[in-house]
């Protein structure tokens, strides 16, 4: 089977990137998403360059951690007065049901996550390989994404269904707790276990969060689960498992053609 290992969140934090790089170089990852309206994101493309031959490198498009890459004044109901964006919790406390669960002013977020794509381009010089949405989701967000990578010609991640006889990602071994809790994760027998029935299908997506840890990451909600996910995808079990069942590797541009045809 064919199996696609995901590490979300790239350059989200310092401690984020070089996580991710980690899995890329020692581990399974193949493929990890840039947070192109990071400060940072400049230095965080400039780590990962090396390796852009081996992966997909695909953009997280995200509006609720960070600056927005337009600024308030363009961008208003996505953010506060001095242009970072509204929280997760801030977005969901004005989905009521008056607005159908679904406050996001459409336009304002396709301004701004075009924004973050010629954001990316500028830093890569090139497009992302994929498209992937960050947390926070609702229909709006969700037509929004499609139609920037539709227009740009670029997979999206949330189509990894439409391959023949895939398996979709879970996110089974996460308890969303606190730190202690978090430790307690065990995302390794997750996996070689094969929870989610990789072993019975063609394609399988696993998604991981890896990470190292450092004061910006310590303040996010998923925080000790990366170290957890790190140790997982780089662990000698986790390659063996691999080799055992003769698992190929793939990123999103293996398989961009059969997405792409698929989406039209």
């Amino acid at each position: 089977m064919k199996l696609l290992v995901q590490s979300d969140d790239y350059g989200i934090t310092m401690g984020t990137a070089y996580g991710a790089l980690h899995a890329i170089e020692h581990g399974i990852v193949r493929n990890t998403g840039l947070f192109a309206n990071m400060r940072h994101a400049p230095a965080c493309v400039e780590l990962i360059r090396p390796y852009f031959d081996e992966i997909s490198f695909g953009i997280d498009l995200n509006a609720v951690n960070g600056p927005s890459v337009l600024g308030y004044d363009e961008v208003p109901s996505l953010c506060h007065p001095d242009g970072t964006f509204l929280s997760i919790a801030e977005n969901r406390a004005l989905d009521t049901p008056d607005n159908d669960m679904d406050h996001v002013d459409g336009e304002q977020l396709h301004a701004e996550f075009c924004a973050q794509v010629r954001q990316f381009a500028k830093m890569t010089g090139r497009k992302p390989d994929y498209i992937h949405g960050h947390a926070y989701a609702t229909k709006t967000t969700e037509a929004v994404i499609r139609k920037i990578a539709r227009d740009y010609g670029i997979p999206y991640t949330g189509d990894f269904a439409l391959l023949p006889d895939a398996v979709m990602p879970t996110m089974g071994w996460y308890t969303f707790g606190t730190m202690e809790e978090q430790l307690k994760e065990d995302p390794l027998s997750y996996i070689t276990e094969d929870r989610a029935g990789y072993l019975s299908h063609s394609y399988g997506y696993l998604i991981t969060h890896c990470g190292m840890l450092d004061p910006a990451t310590m303040q996010l909600p998923f925080n000790l689960c990366r170290l957890r996910d790190l140790e997982a995808v780089t662990s000698d079990a986790v390659h063996e498992w691999i080799r055992m069942h003769d698992i190929q590797l793939i990123n999103f541009r293996d398989i961009a053609p059969m997405l792409l045809s698929r989406t039209v």
